[in-house]
């Protein structure tokens, strides 16, 4: 029996409050539900790069097929650009590849830029580069879309990629024309510009507008389809040599710095 004197105490150990406590069960549950979300929005955003890494490479994967050619075929596609179907009685080969045009842009785009350079004009990255990037790209492209739209509503059988090729492959008597005249013959007479332009122009020009018309269902529209797609081929030459070098030669005289 205790008296009424003594104290009794009693050892709680570590004794926390029920009020206490569930604050600290919310805190540390709060916690945990943004490590997850976090953890959520990193693995959602990794999956997603994850996923447009992929894309990019099956879209990759799509035009691969239409650069996989041998050298050894481009070469001959490059020298039956220029030589009609007509004259030589075979039929006509069309084919569905971007390699063997695109180089022949690029190169296109080369010859002039060492054209203005003949001339004496100063040639360095800037404007001059980018116009002729834009002039031949522009008519690769924009001539292939116009191409393609006239052969849609004449009802010719061909693809877009097809006229892309064509279209491209019809450049190398550009090229050509324009190599020939202005970096080996320099001088101002225009009758050897004549010249190449009436045999390669006119070749090459005259091929892709049997093509044409081959491929067209109805002759009447066919011969429609091969007379404006020729006319187009030969007038571009004409521009490039004496709208587009004109241009800036007349502007490097008026100011030769500012050409570039």
């Amino acid at each position: 029996m205790y008296s009424e004197d003594e104290s009794v105490t009693l050892d709680l150990g570590d004794y926390v409050p029920a009020s206490e406590k569930q604050g600290q069960e919310s805190e540390y549950g709060l916690t945990s539900e943004m490590q997850s979300q976090i953890a959520g929005k990193m693995f959602e955003l990794g999956t997603t790069k994850a996923k447009e890494a992929f894309s990019l490479y099956g879209r990759i994967d799509i035009l691969r097929p239409y650069f996989d050619v041998e050298p050894i075929q481009v070469q001959k596609r490059l020298i039956s650009a220029l030589i009609p179907e007509k004259l030589t009685g075979s039929p006509p080969v069309i084919v569905s590849e971007l390699y063997g045009p695109l180089m022949v842009v690029l190169t296109l785009i080369a010859v002039m830029l060492a054209g203005m350079k003949a001339t004496g004009q100063t040639v360095q990255e800037g404007t001059l580069m980018g116009t002729a990037i834009g002039t031949c790209f522009g008519y690769w492209i924009g001539a292939s879309l116009f191409f393609f739209g006239l052969a849609y509503f004449c009802d010719t059988n061909l693809s877009p990629i097809e006229v892309l090729s064509l279209c491209g492959y019809g450049l190398f008597g550009t090229l050509l024309c324009m190599f020939l005249s202005t970096l080996l013959i320099t001088s101002a007479s225009n009758l050897f510009f004549y010249a190449t332009w009436g045999v390669l122009g006119v070749s090459s020009a005259f091929r892709m507008g049997c093509i044409f018309l081959e491929r067209t269902a109805v002759r009447k529209q066919g011969v429609t389809v091969a007379v404006i797609v020729a006319a187009v081929h030969l007038l571009f030459i004409l521009y490039l040599k004496f709208v587009y070098h004109k241009t800036y030669e007349a502007a490097a005289k008026i100011n030769p710095i500012q050409v570039r």
